[in-house]
């Protein structure tokens, strides 16, 4: 089972982007980036949405450019409607505080533009502990639906 993440920013930081992406994919997570799945045509904001709605976790990147983008505010909306989606904020350092609003204070990372690196490894690292986790309890429950179905064989034959 893949761990999904879709990653909310502006079309202005892709290189922020490609290089969280590809730490991602090193963990073998699979990221969604919206502009690198265009479907002429097709509703972006359906789209986007269900995206989101498919994935394990949001990553949304408030960077002064990421703060003035409608499409990461609603992003950001639409993922903290959905009642057990994961949201990391990384956000740019010296970022007004009243910009954070939107992320309804929520604990984040902080990157320095000019030295993103450790920001984007502390969080790739944690997404690939929420996958880990997600692997285990998938691991869990298949061990528990084994048991139960050799219970009900060995007490089925009983009968």
């Amino acid at each position: 089972m893949t761990y999904k993440v879709f990653i909310s920013h502006s079309t202005r930081d892709q290189g922020l982007v490609i290089s969280f992406a590809n730490l991602l994919s090193k963990f073998g997570v699979e990221v969604f980036v919206a502009e690198w799945y265009l479907t002429p045509g097709e509703r972006l904001d359906r789209k986007v949405f269900e995206q989101i709605e498919k994935s394990d976790c949001v990553v949304v990147l408030l960077t002064r450019n990421g703060i003035r983008s409608n499409w990461v505010q609603q992003e950001i909306g639409y993922a903290l409607r959905r009642p057990k989606m994961v949201l990391i904020p990384l956000v740019e350092k010296g970022i007004d505080q009243k910009a954070l609003a939107a992320v309804q204070n929520k604990d984040y990372i902080e990157y320095d533009p000019y030295q993103p690196q450790q920001a984007l490894i502390k969080a790739s690292s944690y997404v690939k502990s929420l996958k880990l986790g997600k692997e285990e309890q998938t691991k869990i429950l298949l061990i528990a639906g084994g048991i139960l179905a050799f219970l009900l064989l060995l007490f089925g034959e009983e009968r």
